[in-house]
């Protein structure tokens, strides 16, 4: 005859087993969402630090730009002073 008491006890180890196994896969899973959460932070944090210099770096080249427009004028007009003057 089938004995509800005795199948409990016989499956109360698989039942501890089962219960600490789910356990250990939740906090799994929860270190895995804490990983997760710090690394999609330093990725933000990479993607605003490579944002900031790529605006330096537009910042820059347009200033060199500048400059040497600047340089290339005055050698041009220096150029044409030499040019127009006369010598002897």
């Amino acid at each position: 005859m089938f004995d509800p008491m005795k199948t409990a006890a016989a499956f109360a180890p698989f039942t501890a087993a089962w219960e600490g196994q789910l356990a250990r896969v939740e906090a799994f899973w929860t270190q895995v969402a804490e990983m997760e959460t710090k690394a999609l932070s330093q990725a933000k944090t990479n993607v605003d630090e490579q944002a900031r210099m790529a605006r330096e770096t537009l910042t820059y080249a347009g200033n060199l730009a500048t400059e040497m427009r600047k340089a290339s004028f005055d050698m041009a007009k220096k150029t044409a002073q030499m040019m127009s003057t006369p010598i002897g």
